[in-house]
C-alpha cells in the first residue's frame, strides 16, 4: 500500500475497518456510521431517498495548476535531451510512472484540491493511501517521497514522443532502440492501456489523440526504417550482399502494415527518400529493387496505390 507523506508530520492516522467500527462498544455508539444507520431506522416511510451524485466516467480535470510553493517532479530535469540514452531512461521512467499509478493517484489529488468529483478509479487511488499528519485535510505534498508531477501526463507524453522523431532517418548511423521499433510502439502500448483512466486535454476524445496526426505518422514511418537500419554500418552491411537483401521485403512489409501512414504523407519512393538516407552505393540499389518488388510505374507514383 502506497504512503502518503508530508514533512514535518509523522503521526499516522489509519482507516479503522467497518466490521471495528460497528461492533466495538466506544465506536459502534459515537461513529459516523452508527448515527448514519439511526438516522435511515427513523426516516420517515414513504419519503424518498436521495439519488446519489453519478461519478463521472473520465477525470474533470482540465487545468493543472502551477504553485512556486508547491514541490514538482520533473522527468526532463538533469537529463540531456539530445542523448539518446537519456530520452529511453524518460520513456522507461514514464512508462513506470503510468504503470505504478504515480499520475493516477496524483490526478485524484489534485481533483480533490479543485473540489471536482472523483472517477471510480480516482477514489479507488486515493482509499489505497496512508495519511500521514495530525490534520486530515493537510495539503498533500508527496506520495511516496515524489512530489507531484510539474505538469499533466499528457503534456510529458507529447515533448517525449517529439524528441523521438529523428529526420531525417540515416540507415548508417547507429540506432538507439527509442528511434526505431522499440521506443514509439511501446509508448502507444502503455498509453492505450493506462490512459483510458487519466485525465485529458479539452478537446481530445482519446488518450492517443493527444498526438498530433502529423507526428504519429512520422513516428509510424520512422519504425518502418528498422529493416534499413544498419545499411552502411559495416562493408558486409549493404544491399551489394545478397544476404541483406530481404530487407528491402521486410521494410514493404513493414509500410503494407502502416498504409494510412502511406496514404497520409502521400509518399512516393522520391519522398521517401527525403525520410530516410542510405549511402549512396545503397541507394541506387534500393531504388530499382522497390520498383521492381512493387510494380511501380516510376519513382514519382504514389506507394500506397502499389502495396
Amino acid at each position: 500500500m502506497s504512503s502518503l507523506k508530508k514533512p514535518g508530520f509523522s503521526t499516522v492516522r489509519r482507516k479503522l475497518p467497518e466490521w471495528f467500527m460497528c461492533k466495538n462498544p466506544v465506536f459502534g455508539l459515537f461513529s459516523e456510521e452508527s448515527r448514519m444507520s439511526k438516522q435511515k431506522s427513523k426516516r420517515p416511510k414513504g419519503k424518498k431517498k436521495r439519488e446519489a451524485k453519478r461519478r463521472p466516467e473520465r477525470p474533470l480535470l482540465t487545468i493543472w495548476p502551477i504553485e512556486s510553493d508547491v514541490p514538482t517532479n520533473d522527468l526532463f530535469t538533469y537529463r540531456r535531451l539530445d542523448d539518446p540514452a537519456a530520452l529511453e531512461w524518460i520513456l522507461e521512467d514514464f512508462i513506470y510512472e503510468l504503470e505504478s499509478g504515480y499520475f493516477l493517484q496524483w490526478e485524484a489529488v489534485v481533483s480533490q484540491e479543485q473540489n471536482l468529483p472523483l472517477t471510480k478509479k480516482q477514489q479507488e487511488a486515493l482509499a489505497g493511501l496512508l495519511h500521514f499528519g495530525d490534520e486530515p485535510d493537510e495539503r498533500i505534498l508527496y506520495i511516496d517521497e515524489i512530489p507531484r508531477p510539474k505538469e499533466p501526463w499528457y503534456a510529458i507524453a507529447g515533448k517525449l514522443a517529439s524528441l523521438m522523431v529523428k529526420h531525417p532517418f540515416h540507415t548508417s548511423e547507429i540506432m538507439y532502440g527509442i528511434y526505431d521499433e522499440e521506443g514509439w510502439p511501446m509508448l502507444v502500448s502503455v498509453i492505450s492501456k493506462h490512459g483510458q483512466h487519466l485525465s485529458l486535454p479539452a478537446s481530445v476524445k482519446s488518450p492517443l489523440d493527444i498526438f498530433p496526426s502529423d507526428l504519429q505518422h512520422r513516428l509510424w514511418l520512422q519504425t518502418c526504417f528498422a529493416s534499413l537500419s544498419g545499411l552502411g554500418q559495416d562493408e558486409i552491411l549493404t544491399l551489394a550482399n545478397e544476404e541483406q537483401q530481404d530487407r528491402v521485403k521486410w521494410f514493404i512489409r513493414d509500410l503494407r502494415k502502416h498504409k494510412d501512414t502511406v496514404r497520409y504523407l502521400n509518399l512516393t519512393l522520391d519522398s521517401l527518400l527525403m525520410h530516410v538516407i542510405l549511402p549512396p552505393e545503397d541507394e541506387v540499389l534500393f531504388v530499382p529493387m522497390m520498383i521492381e518488388q512493387l510494380s511501380l510505374p516510376s519513382p514519382q507514383t504514389p506507394l500506397v496505390d502499389y502495396l
